[in-house]
């Protein structure tokens, strides 16, 4: 009788057990067969003078994470937003119109990543992929469900933050760098001149007038304009620098297991203009992914001969109509939409375990973002393996673009 009793309250605690596990992390589990790592690199640009500074002398400097295939785990998962202060945190992110505790408590969530183990031993080298975070929201860990499955798929993704254009950066010395908000504002303003200019539901047949809604953007948001050139050129540095680590560090295994020939790029929000550019402009990068932005850039008007994917969310209409032109010249060419999804869906914010939250839901379009989220990172998955690593399609989302 008492081994029975023994054996029910083993199996109450082991439940018990798996049930807390299961709710100590709010991000899906990873879909691929690999450990992940992680690590923080910093990086200056000695090449180039920061000019979103007032200090004479300042140089370019790029705080950039980096997750990575492992086949091993660490002694302890690493905690959400770990390297960043509530406090910090909730001031720079009061569209969330939630209170400090929120990001309190999200700091005491886990993730599926374990910092600096070794990475994996089971492939020669890896793909690399240059994920830019958004204009303004970006934060490397606001995307970690995104950053983690494609990790465990066995890529090396690189998520860099652009420091002023950014909510915060943090240097080497612990120093953080916050948003340049005059910089933010004239953005945002030049970005709502043009909305203001042309109707919310033009005719989608006139070619003259999409043609006219597409330049107003790239001649009137000049801040946009002038960020992705610099953003751009952050990419490439960030290209170079673990190139030449790579050819210095002659014994170093990590930096070793870059693959330079299968470089994808990708970004959300402004970020996913940035990817386009780098794909125009850098020949090391052979295929590229926007998650919901209009592109800016040179890319109007060019002939594209590399692989691209575009998502879009419901949430701006004049963009999905100018970058159905745009990318008119690219090839091969993928476009998905998401319904009843808003620009926030591709990241974090849509796994956030808010509750209810009537702010949240404008942001993300929906209560919770988890199945579309895992169709996103599907998508991304079977591209990156077909373009990178020459598999073949594994799923019928492709067929129909």
């Amino acid at each position: 009788m008492v081994d029975k009793i023994i054996s029910l309250l083993f199996i109450a605690f082991f439940f018990q057990t798996i049930a807390f596990c299961q709710s100590s992390t709010f991000l899906p589990e990873p879909t691929g067969g690999y450990s992940i790592g992680t690590k923080t690199l910093f990086l200056t640009d000695n090449s180039r003078y920061e000019k979103l500074t007032m200090r004479w002398g300042d140089k370019r400097m790029l705080q950039v994470k980096i997750w990575y295939p492992s086949d091993v785990k660490g002694d302890s998962v690493s905690n959400y937003l770990k390297d960043y202060g509530s406090e910090t945190l909730w001031k720079g992110y009061q569209i969330f119109e939630v209170g400090q505790s929120f990001f309190d408590s999200l700091k005491n969530f886990k993730t599926h990543s374990y910092e600096n183990i070794p990475v994996s031993n089971k492939q020669s080298t890896f793909p690399l992929i240059i994920f830019s975070q958004g204009f303004y929201f970006g934060l490397d860990d606001f995307y970690t469900a995104l950053m983690e499955n494609l990790a465990s798929h066995g890529y090396i993704v690189v998520s860099i933050t652009h420091p002023y254009d950014q909510v915060i950066a943090k240097t080497s010395n612990g120093k953080v760098l916050t948003l340049s908000k005059f910089r933010a504002m004239l953005a945002y303003t030049q970005w709502k001149k043009v909305e203001f200019m042309h109707s919310k539901s033009p005719d989608t047949t006139n070619v003259r007038k999409t043609n006219r809604i597409l330049k107003a953007y790239l001649r009137g948001m000049k801040v946009f304009n002038k960020s992705l050139h610099l953003w751009t050129k952050d990419a490439q540095f960030v290209i170079d620098t673990l190139k030449s680590i790579n050819n210095t560090l002659a014994n170093d295994r990590f930096y070793k297991k870059i693959d330079f020939s299968r470089i994808g790029a990708m970004g959300q929000s402004f970020g996913g203009a940035v990817s386009g550019q780098l794909c125009l402009e850098d020949n090391r990068v052979k295929a590229g992914v926007n998650l919901d932005c209009f592109q800016f850039g040179k890319l109007y008007g060019h002939e594209m001969k590399k692989p691209f994917m575009l998502f879009q969310s419901d949430s701006y209409y004049l963009w999905r109509i100018a970058n159905h032109i745009i990318y008119s010249n690219t090839s091969p060419f993928y476009s998905f939409k998401l319904d009843n999804a808003k620009h926030f869906i591709f990241s974090d914010c849509c796994l956030f375990p808010l509750g209810s939250s009537n702010k949240m839901k404008s942001l993300i379009g929906i209560e919770n973002g988890t199945t579309k989220v895992a169709f996103i990172n599907e998508c991304i998955i079977d591209f990156y393996d077909h373009y990178l690593n020459g598999l073949p399609f594994k799923t019928n989302n492709f067929h129909s673009n």
